[in-house]
């Protein structure tokens, strides 16, 4: 009896699954816009504190006016707070606490970077699964098309299998750019956060004050 009612289920078809794998690639889509738009700006402004704290890229910090209210920029002014009594002297202690107080701006930077960016590494592991479980359903549809029409024969089996299979395909075409996109967001993060610190480092012993 349980097995006759999920398949009474199936049988409303799987081109809902097509339609939410529609749905997932034009988020994604829209994620990957929007992260490339925001690590665009990151290594812009990345750019210009490098300049200003390291004398990197021709020394131009004029650049830094631009980004004045920005994550970077205000997590590295917070990093101003920690270069006083905390780490006068320079002893063991001290130097715990400010790799400790560095260490918590450079992870809220990363979340910054990071953000959004699980949902494509998800979609991209379990979007071909979404497909797959499209296919199963649509296979249900044709085997049981089969059993109720005597004159369709293998022909309507065959067909109404291919057509399932276009669901394991939509699957596979939305984890690919998905993959792509997560593994190249991940290496671009691991870089701007290392950069990030040697500024955060480099401002701090310069004891600036921003």
């Amino acid at each position: 009896m349980l097995t006759e009612y999920f398949v009474n289920i199936a049988m409303l078809g799987a081109e809902w699954v097509l339609y939410l794998l529609v749905i997932l690639s034009v988020v994604s889509i829209a994620l990957v816009v929007e992260r490339l738009l925001l690590y665009r700006k990151a290594a812009r402004c990345l750019s210009a504190m490098e300049a200003k704290w390291l004398g990197l890229h021709g020394g131009d910090s004029s650049a830094m006016e631009g980004f004045a209210g920005s994550k970077e920029c205000k997590l590295v002014a917070s990093a101003g707070t920690v270069d006083d009594a905390e780490v006068e002297g320079h002893s063991e202690l001290n130097e715990a606490v400010l790799s400790n107080q560095i260490q918590g701006l450079s992870n809220t930077y990363r979340r910054h970077l990071s953000r959004f960016t699980a949902f494509l590494g998800t979609l991209g592991n379990n979007a071909p699964f979404i497909g797959l479980f499209g296919t199963v359903i649509g296979v249900i549809v044709a085997f049981n098309a089969l059993q109720d029409t005597v004159e369709g024969g293998s022909g309507d089996v065959m067909g109404g299998i291919s057509e399932a299979l276009v669901a394991t395909a939509a699957g596979i075409a939305v984890a690919i750019p998905a993959v792509v996109a997560y593994n190249f967001f991940v290496k671009l993060i691991d870089e701007y956060v290392e950069r990030f610190e040697l500024v955060v480092w480099t401002k701090v012993r310069m004891g600036e004050k921003k």
